[in-house]
């Protein structure tokens, strides 16, 4: 097992975010990008935004792995700030997106579907928005993202179609 150091792992994912952090063009083979180092685990992420046609919450999900990435998870202030860049900079920058988080199976307890970990796990990072998740009508369990300005997060029905943001995980 390698040992980097806090100072190294800093450094290796800002030389990354330097260098990976342009926009492309938005249609399905060039989605607008964002990439970034989460330092907390010195991770590195890249979201892809998908604009071009609305799905439901499991074909993103498959869609996502179709490609070799999976449905965005959002676990730290720096995903936060990452996705939102990568929003801003598409077609559509009020959204919504699909990402991960589902508490189908389990009301209540979401979890990271591309992940398999609950929602906050670890650092106990949330950011659902105001009186959010509130199941309403009993049939809200999947998670979207951005309703008008920013990240913000909200349960709804799974079969809406909607846009979506992927990730790779470096």
């Amino acid at each position: 097992m390698l040992a980097y150091t806090k100072s190294a792992v800093l450094l290796l994912c800002t030389v990354w975010f330097c260098v990976n952090a342009s926009p492309t063009s938005i249609d399905e083979k060039y989605p607008v990008t964002r990439g970034g180092c989460d330092p907390q685990n010195g991770t590195s992420k890249r979201y892809y935004v998908y604009n071009n046609r609305g799905v439901t919450f499991f074909e993103a999900w498959r869609l996502c792995q179709s490609v070799g990435l999976r449905l965005a998870t959002i676990t730290s202030p720096d995903d936060s700030r990452l996705i939102a860049e990568a929003t801003q900079a598409s077609s559509n920058p009020k959204g919504p997106w699909w990402v991960s988080g589902t508490d189908h199976g389990n009301k209540g307890i979401f979890v990271w579907i591309s992940t398999n970990q609950p929602v906050g796990y670890g650092n106990g990072y949330f950011d659902f928005d105001v009186g959010q998740p509130d199941n309403a009508g009993g049939i809200e369990d999947c998670m979207e993202i951005a309703r008008g300005e920013g990240v913000r997060w909200n349960d709804i029905r799974c079969e809406l179609k909607q846009r979506y943001i992927c990730e790779n995980v470096l």
